[in-house]
């Protein structure tokens, strides 16, 4: 999130500094289901999903992008809330190469207008 600090919304912000915090991490790894990509042993990205089928969190690092790793991330994420319920996620409305990559995924926008900090709505349908 420092590395690509405008991918992500205002509340994600929240989890940096003061609130930091092991506690807080250890309650969100509890409510969300979190893969870990690694290309030679290193980490490369990550992606949620809460139990409300909302993709969460997803990010891969400037080296691992255009290797595939993210459709990998997006499709454990998928395999995981498969329920037959569709798979959300916001994206914020300024990140041009995460609204074309969700497209290529299968998302479609709900909504025109971004929300009250600055995230469309995306929905890729079961």
């Amino acid at each position: 999130m420092r590395s690509d600090p405008d991918a992500f919304a205002a509340s994600a912000h929240r989890w940096l500094d003061d609130l930091d915090v092991e506690p807080r991490w250890r309650e969100r790894l509890e409510a969300v289901a979190t893969y870990v990509a690694c290309l030679d042993g290193t980490d490369v990205g990550t992606a949620g999903v809460s139990g409300d089928h909302e993709l969460l969190g997803m990010w891969v690092a400037r080296a691992a992008r255009g290797t595939g790793v993210a459709d990998r991330l997006v499709e454990a994420v998928a395999r995981h809330a498969a329920t037959g319920a569709p798979l959300h996620l916001r994206v914020m409305a300024g990140n041009a190469v995460g609204l074309r990559f969700y497209t290529r995924c299968g998302f479609v926008l709900t909504g025109p207008e971004p929300d009250a900090e600055g995230c469309l709505t995306m929905t890729r349908p079961r």
